[in-house]
C-alpha cells in the first residue's frame, strides 16, 4: 500500500517506537494516563499496531451493540493480556510489533479488508484509526515521562482529520466553533 495513509502509520509507529525508547527502568510502573502505569499505556498503544496485525491475518467478525466485546471486564482482560504480551522487554515487543505492522501495510493494496469487531472494513479506512491511537497516546507516553517530543506532521495531520471525522458525528458545530475561537468545549471534552 504506498499512498499518504501507510506512511502516516509508518511515521506515527516509528514515533511510538521513538517515545518508547525514552522510557527509563525507573518510569514503567509511574502514572501514565487516568489509572493505566506507563506499561498499561504502552500496552495499550501497541495494540494500535498489533491489531492492524490481527485483524488482517485472521479477520473477526463484527460484533453486535451491547455484545460482552464491549463491557469494562472485557475491555480490562484485553487491557492485561496487552500488558502480558510486552514481556520482560517492552522496547523489544514494540520494535517488533511496528516492523510486523509497517512490513504488513506496505505488501497490502487499500482495499485489503480488514475484520474487526467494530466492523469489516478496508485497511485504507481503518489505518487513520490507528495513526490517531499511536500519534496521541505516544504524546501521552512523552508527558507522563516528562519529555518532549514533535510527533511527525503527516501522522498528526491524518490523527486531526480522523478525530475530525468524529467529532463531526457527534458535536460538530460545538467543536467547529471551539476551533475558530468562537466559544469553548467543556472541560474533559473528548471523542474517545
Amino acid at each position: 500500500m504506498d499512498d499518504k495513509s501507510s506512511s502516516a502509520f509508518a511515521d506515527a509507529s516509528k514515533f511510538f517506537l521513538d517515545t518508547v525508547s525514552l522510557v527509563t527502568d525507573d518510569r514503567w510502573e509511574q502514572p501514565g494516563l487516568g489509572e493505566w502505569t506507563v506499561r498499561q499505556l504502552v500496552a495499550h498503544t501497541n495494540r494500535a499496531q498489533t491489531t492492524v496485525v490481527e485483524y488482517i491475518n485472521n479477520p473477526q467478525q463484527p460484533e453486535p451493540p451491547g455484545s460482552d466485546y464491549f463491557n469494562s471486564d472485557a475491555i480490562a482482560a484485553r487491557g492485561r493480556e496487552a500488558v502480558a504480551a510486552l514481556g520482560v522487554d517492552p522496547l523489544g515487543a514494540v520494535k517488533a510489533a511496528s516492523i510486523t505492522a509497517i512490513e504488513l501495510v506496505e505488501r497490502s493494496s487499500p482495499t485489503t479488508t480488514v475484520g474487526s469487531p467494530m466492523g469489516t472494513m478496508s485497511i485504507a479506512r481503518y489505518l487513520p484509526s490507528r495513526t490517531a491511537e499511536l500519534v496521541i497516546h505516544s504524546l501521552d507516553v512523552a508527558r507522563a515521562i516528562d519529555q518532549d517530543v514533535s510527533a511527525p506532521v503527516g501522522s498528526v495531520e491524518e490523527a486531526l482529520v480522523f478525530v475530525a471525522r468524529r467529532c463531526a458525528q457527534r458535536t460538530p458545530q460545538d467543536v467547529l466553533l471551539a476551533l475558530s475561537g468562537r466559544a469553548s468545549l467543556p472541560a474533559g471534552y473528548s471523542v474517545f
